[in-house]
């Protein structure tokens, strides 16, 4: 097997910038607007109270043009979260989140998705982490995490098998809830 070469978060991301620093005036509903809140589960809530119009939309988004694929990365507070872009839903988020535009024909998202929560990037995040009352990870110090880079192929490979594992845990989660539907009904039958 081929020695693993590892790279900086530089190298493999095209952009590496960070959300609005100013706040956007908020409207009662439009496009979502959202906080580092929204990706602590290493996922991207939309779920939101915070909306922006289409004209702030615009001139935010030309910082950030976010696609399918990129990742967005927790940097205040409950940081080091990542999230991949996953819909083509419009959105915009606060400076708190990092956005990491990976190069497609270096890295594969959800490969690098995953070595961001290994062990040795989860070290790296937490050594770089500056402040005390709110814990910060500095754009600069993103750029330096190092992380193992596998063939294309291999980094495919892993992608699929997380893939077919996400599913999997989404079936065995849906049986579990049909199971604990079918044990509250017969519940209601035999203690009613």
């Amino acid at each position: 097997m081929p020695e693993t070469e590892y790279v900086t978060i530089e190298n493999i991301c095209s952009t590496i910038t960070d959300g609005t620093h100013q706040p956007p005036k908020f409207v009662s509903d439009g496009i979502p607007f959202l906080f580092v809140s929204n990706i602590i589960t290493n996922q991207i809530s939309y779920n939101t109270e915070k909306f922006i119009s289409e004209e702030t939309y615009s001139a935010l988004i030309k910082r950030t043009p976010i696609e399918v694929g990129d990742i967005l990365l927790s940097t205040v507070g409950s940081y080091g979260h990542p999230a991949i872009v996953q819909s083509t839903k419009k959105i915009c988020f606060q400076r708190h989140i990092a956005y990491l535009k990976p190069k497609k024909k270096m890295i594969n998202s959800e490969y690098f998705h995953s070595a961001i929560l290994s062990g040795d990037v989860r070290r790296q995040i937490d050594e770089h982490v500056k402040g005390v009352a709110q814990k910060t990870l500095n754009l600069s110090d993103i750029r330096k995490i190092r992380l193992p880079l596998p063939s294309l192929d291999r980094q495919n490979q892993f992608a699929t098998f997380v893939q077919v594992t996400h599913k999997s845990k989404l079936a065995v989660q849906k049986s579990l809830e049909e199971l604990e539907l079918l044990k509250k009904s017969l519940m209601q039958e035999y203690f009613s």
